[in-house]
């Protein structure tokens, strides 16, 4: 497994506060991080942005405020998502992307504990970032999320040596 500081050197896009990236977005197009307009997130790219000004959460696998990113893979990948932040202690919830109930994460994960994904299916994603669940309620704060992406060896996986 990667190191986020491995993976921040690795990153192809990098994306910064309330901007949105990715194939066909404009940079710079702002977004409400919310289940009704998530920021979009690239495979290999970090994100810079907050999640006081998100969606808010209560209950579930996530509470409090968060933002909500959209995350697609074209193909079968592992993927591993690392956050950081200074202010408050975040969380990440993977979940099917237009679940906003965030009552099942696929995979969960903290700041020093990156969540790892091996030979996730093709499709939509919601990452959602609020804080963590021992963090004073409703703490928030900027945060950068960062994934590092692998196609997964499906040609050998399915036998086709």
């Amino acid at each position: 497994m990667k190191s986020i500081r491995s993976m921040v050197r690795c990153s192809m896009v990098r994306c910064v506060l309330g901007a949105a990236c990715g194939v066909g977005v404009a940079a710079g197009e702002a977004s409400a991080q919310t289940c009704g307009s998530p920021l979009t997130m690239a495979p290999d790219s970090i994100v810079e942005t907050t999640s006081c000004s998100g969606q808010p959460f209560a209950g579930g696998g996530v509470s409090g405020p968060g933002a909500v990113l959209d995350f697609t893979l074209d193909h079968p990948s592992s993927v591993t998502f690392g956050v950081a932040a200074n202010l408050f202690s975040p969380s990440v919830c993977v979940v099917n992307a237009g679940d906003c109930a965030t009552s099942a994460c696929i995979a969960s994960g903290e700041a020093g504990a990156p969540v790892a994904l091996d030979a996730l299916p093709e499709g939509s994603y919601w990452v959602i970032v609020t804080a963590s669940p021992f963090d004073a309620p409703g703490a928030c704060g900027a945060f950068e999320l960062m994934n590092d992406t692998q196609a997964a060896d499906t040609i050998l996986a399915n036998g086709f040596d």
